[in-house]
């Protein structure tokens, strides 16, 4: 089957499909990548390894493998059936649309009459919180509470959905015009400030950076760059309440 993220097609194996159902495309195109499944690696005398000709392999503690051709269009994930996340499928999908100007980030997302704000932070510092907040009082749409995808399409920048939500329940397949990104801390005051060189390091530990490929990474950091010349990126320092909320929209728009 086909899925859509970032409105980059993906080939997802179809026996596996309950997760990214809701991503599905029913046009045809040539994807950018292809994802299958494997229960078991082949075995010759007890000894176990890939018949796919890779370049890239990438692992999890738990034994969880997943090889991958040299540009990531092409990847096998063994052992991964099972999960509930997909982690590795999701690491080589991250590889591969850095290729596409398009890099992922640990970030609830909303959308407002097709205005996107993007809440990022470490965990438990209150995204979705957020998230839940301008639903309540301004109406607006979660599209994720967990990550979302950034990508430059035509010129513009755009925060888009995809299946990965870790625990929140919030997933949309959209994309809306990215307005601006708020690096959030808990504080007993509500401040909010643009910021200006400090936006790069504040964003940074929250991007999903493909570390393992020197290619790879250096797609991702020039799509920083790009972001950062088109998006504002703000600091708010808040209460999850609705002074946070008005604050911030009034800042942002």
């Amino acid at each position: 089957m086909i899925i859509r993220i970032a409105d980059l097609p993906i080939e997802w194996q179809e026996e596996y499909s309950d997760y990214v159902r809701d991503f599905a495309c029913e046009e045809y195109e040539k994807p950018i990548v292809s994802v299958r499944f494997e229960k078991n690696m082949p075995a010759c005398h007890g000894i176990q390894y890939s018949d796919m000709k890779s370049e890239h392999l990438l692992r999890l503690e738990n034994g969880e493998l997943l090889c991958a051709n040299g540009d990531w269009s092409e990847a096998v994930s063994y052992f991964s059936t099972g999960a509930s996340e997909y982690a590795l499928p999701l690491a080589a999908i991250c590889s591969r649309i850095s290729y596409h100007n398009a890099l992922l980030m640990h970030a609830s997302c909303v959308d407002i009459n097709g205005r996107g704000v993007i809440f990022t932070g470490f965990s438990g510092v209150g995204k979705t919180t957020q998230a839940q907040l301008w639903r309540d009082f301004f109406g607006a749409e979660i599209i994720n509470g967990d990550k979302v995808v950034i990508r430059e399409i035509n010129g513009g920048v755009y925060a888009c959905g995809l299946p990965w939500k870790g625990s929140s329940p919030y997933c949309l397949n959209r994309k809306t015009s990215l307005c601006g990104i708020v690096v959030l801390r808990q504080a007993k005051e509500n401040i909010i400030a643009r910021l200006g060189t400090e936006a790069f390091e504040n964003i940074l530990p929250h991007l999903f950076m493909p570390h393992w490929d020197e290619k790879c990474l250096g797609n991702a950091l020039d799509t920083v760059g790009k972001l950062l010349e088109k998006v504002p990126v703000y600091l708010l320092e808040c209460r999850p309440d609705e002074d946070a909320v008005k604050l911030t929209y009034n800042e942002i728009f």
